[in-house]
């Protein structure tokens, strides 16, 4: 770290910092209402919410860690 710090770049990354935070909140209630409007019309938010992380995941990872739950499932008696 160097020993200079100005003043008028700590404010702006704090500033920065701030707006960030503050888009996070509302894309937060946003994405609330979202998920409290599909319940309204009947539809299963958790289920949502998976299918959402698992489109995030490789086809490839998601297909093996599918097959790696399978088994578990199986060994378990959840099958």
């Amino acid at each position: 770290m160097t020993d200079t710090v100005t003043a008028a770049e700590l404010t702006q990354f704090i500033e920065r910092a701030e707006q960030l935070a503050s888009e996070k909140r509302d894309i937060a209630e946003q994405e609330k209402e979202l998920f409290a409007e599909a319940k309204s019309r009947g539809y299963d938010t958790k289920v949502m919410r998976k299918i959402i992380r698992d489109r995030k995941i490789a086809r490839d990872a998601l297909a093996e860690f599918e097959a790696v739950e399978d088994l578990y499932r199986s060994a378990i008696g959840m099958a």
